[in-house]
């Protein structure tokens, strides 16, 4: 048994000893030249990953946000002998340094039980690591890699970046030549930008926004800004202000779809400077630093061509010999090559406001007050939602990640290559990872981006029709991002579990599109005419948090008290 112990001002780490030493050598930077491919894998990700050893050894992404502690199993259910290595932290985004070549920071070979592998690691400095996932023939003997292995990660402390309130965003900002003017000033611009056809509205969200800085205790600030569900009609602009890079759906693509993906060479991009006068204050989200080049680069070309598909545009790419002209033939055509498909129905609090200041995230959510009734008093008042659905696509020729929602540049295919911040959470309401040989989940797969498609094409006539001459084209008028996910959900699976849904309800008494939708757009719920059921809104509201009980990242102590009784009243009922 061979363990490294490789010790630094910037690391330290503990690794297991196992008891029958064995003769070979150890893992060195650049062993792999010549022997084996060794390759990026994506994203490490918490919880088990099953991997298999197919004469390539694979290299999986971890962030270190500065003194991140985890522990790192690695397991041959098959009888193989497993042996793992870290490398890094790799430089910038690590991007430049192929994968097998980082600064070994450790390596174990049999520290858990029997041939297992276990690492425990503080990475103190910041940056992009890779677990290296083998065997003890490959990696120390320099054998093609084979077997079959399970890899278990454990984050331990310094799991997610660093964040701060919107206090002490300001606090710090004050301390800056800018002060409270070039905060308001930047403040205002962004709401009279969010809010065309409602000044009204933005002059009375800027005096809140003044009155609670004019106040040495800033109280209100942790609840601003706070929108009444019956108000929603009239900020729709603002609640679809952030979204990932817009998709055309009028683009015309075509050509082979490798020649179409195009390089992995991929353009990470971070949150974009605000204002000269608030320096380090930042808008939008960070790169996704975890995903491989490839799958950060074709993650934009590949919405791109679901998107053109989807919207019937004439597009037509190429693949295996087959002319595929629809995201649902792309798809079947990725699981009979050897592809496995992730399909995830995703919620999160938006993120609407997006700051950031450094490398730190701004907890600053834009809260709703439901008019759900709490039994404590009051109403549930809880950060907006945002839902959408997701595709983890994963083969030989195909690697990255995409999503489908409705969002104010219109219903698309996006790029999933950014980080949401912890403080937004996660929540996968239904899941499947289909083969080609899981006829049943292929089905359901399949349904959710014909169902894609068939909304797009909807949204498309609808913009020019029923919402025609509307701000942002009818955005929050004919949806929001959680109409276009219920929809997909309701046609897929028979359930309504987003809210709010704000499509209006007067459109239902409109003429029938025939497009195979009418039913499933009747049968939402709308919202933003006022709650029909308020148990039922509920339900849903309840469905949406991203956070479970007690979670860790719940940085809001009368949120985590409302969400208590309101889950206490659900369950009463």
């Amino acid at each position: 048994m061979r363990t490294a112990l490789l010790l630094a001002s910037s690391l330290w780490i503990t690794a297991c000893v196992g008891e029958d030493d064995k003769p070979g050598g150890a893992w060195s930077p650049g062993k792999a030249d010549g022997a084996y491919d060794v390759i990026e894998a994506g994203p490490a990700e918490f919880g088990k990953t099953a991997i298999t050893l197919d004469h390539r050894l694979p290299a999986l992404r971890v962030v270190s946000h500065g003194d991140t502690e985890l522990a790192i199993d690695l397991r041959g259910p098959g009888g193989a002998d497993a042996y793992l290595v870290v490398e890094g932290p790799l430089a910038d985004d690590g991007d430049g340094e192929a994968a097998g070549t980082g600064q070994v920071v450790a390596d174990d070979d049999d520290g858990g039980d029997g041939t297992a592998a276990h690492l425990e690691v503080t990475l103190a400095e910041p940056g992009v690591y890779r677990i290296l996932t083998g065997t003890y023939q490959a990696v120390a003997l320099g054998a093609a890699p084979e077997g079959d292995l399970e890899l278990e990660l454990t984050c331990r402390a310094g799991c997610a970046r660093p964040a701060l309130d919107q206090k002490e965003l300001v606090a710090t900002l004050r301390a800056g030549a800018g002060g409270d003017a070039a905060f308001v000033a930047m403040a205002e611009a962004a709401l009279a930008g969010a809010l065309p056809g409602d000044a009204a509205l933005a002059s009375v969200l800027s005096s809140q926004l003044r009155g609670i800085l004019a106040d040495p205790e800033l109280r209100g600030l942790d609840r601003f800004p706070t929108l009444a569900l019956a108000d929603l009609g009239a900020v729709r602009p603002l609640i679809g202000l952030i979204e990932a890079t817009p998709p055309a759906p009028d683009q015309v693509v075509t050509g082979d779809l490798r020649t179409v993906l195009g390089p992995c060479r991929p353009e990470r991009t971070g949150p974009a400077p605000v204002d000269p006068r608030l320096p380090g204050l930042g808008n939008g989200h960070f790169a996704d630093v975890r995903l491989s080049p490839c799958q950060a680069a074709h993650a934009t070309t590949l919405a791109q061509v679901l998107t053109s598909l989807a919207a019937g545009n004439g597009s037509q790419v190429s693949f295996q010999g087959e002319s595929i002209t629809t995201p649902r033939q792309l798809m079947a055509a990725l699981l009979a090559s050897g592809h496995t498909i992730e399909v995830r129905n995703e919620r999160t609090y938006a993120n609407f406001i997006s700051l950031t200041l450094g490398a730190r995230d701004v907890i600053w959510p834009v809260w709703l007050d439901t008019g759900i009734p709490l039994s404590s008093g009051g109403s549930l008042t809880i950060p907006m939602g945002h839902s959408h659905h997701a595709w983890r696509i994963r083969g030989p020729v195909v690697d990255t990640r995409v999503m489908f929602y409705l969002g104010i540049s219109g219903a698309g295919f996006f790029a999933q290559d950014h980080v949401r911040p912890a403080w937004t959470g996660e929540r996968v309401a239904t899941q499947a990872t289909v083969s080609a040989d899981a006829a049943e989940d292929a089905g359901y797969l399949l349904a959710t981006v014909e169902a894609a498609t068939t909304y797009l094409q909807r949204n498309r006539v609808e913009r020019t029709t029923v919402a025609a001459g509307l701000p942002a084209d009818g955005y929050g008028v004919v949806g929001v991002c959680n109409d276009s996910n219920a929809a997909l959900e309701y046609v897929t699976r028979g359930t309504i579990t987003a809210f709010p849904l704000l499509r209006a309800a007067a459109l239902d008494a409109g003429p029938a599109l025939g497009d195979g939708l009418d039913a499933a757009m009747r049968a939402l719920p709308n919202d933003g005419d006022g709650l029909a059921d308020v148990d039922d809104a509920r339900r849903r509201a309840l469905a949406m948090q991203p956070h479970d009980a007690g979670a860790e990242a719940m940085w809001d102590s009368q949120l985590a008290a409302d969400l208590a009784t309101a889950r206490a009243d659900e369950a009463m009922r």
